[in-house]
């Protein structure tokens, strides 16, 4: 792990906020010159801590206004299966994260699409057409209450 002070950290939620600050912004922001901001956020980057630098996108305007959050159970657990659908996963847009979870499921997916109808052509053409999935649990957000993309602790 990497040793961070205030400055660092004051850094990262400026970028966090707006990832297309210039460092002239970011200086006057942490009471620092130009160069020591600008060596710091090369330095973090450098370590990882920084790993890339992406927009955040509105969906409801791209008219992906349904959120879907499948709960996936796989009936092998075995390394060439998960490998298997890991790449088709990724194939996928629809799909926005996906992360393997402890307990009752193996998986949680979390969906974009235009709406139910949509949805379901998803599970049918999509979801269903792999054989070691045994079981989709599915939820649907009806509100977003708080969305962090990421949080400095």
């Amino acid at each position: 792990m990497i040793k961070l002070d205030d400055i660092d950290y004051k850094l990262i939620e400026a970028l966090e906020r707006d990832g297309k600050q210039s460092i002239k912004q970011l200086a006057e922001g942490v009471n620092l010159s130009i160069t020591p901001v600008h060596e710091r956020i090369k330095k973090l980057e450098a370590s990882g801590v920084i790993n890339k630098y992406t927009a955040v996108i509105d969906y409801n305007k791209l008219g992906k206004t349904l959120v879907v959050y499948c709960q996936v159970t796989l009936n092998s657990h075995q390394e060439e299966p998960f490998k298997a659908f890991e790449a088709y996963i990724n194939t996928l847009d629809d799909v926005v994260e996906a992360n393997y979870i402890a307990g009752t499921y193996d998986l949680l997916l979390k969906i974009l699409l235009k709406d139910m109808n949509e949805y379901q052509e998803f599970v049918l053409r999509k979801l269903s057409k792999l054989s070691i999935i045994s079981n989709i649990q599915s939820s649907f957000v009806i509100k977003n209450i708080k969305d962090l993309k990421s949080k400095v602790l």
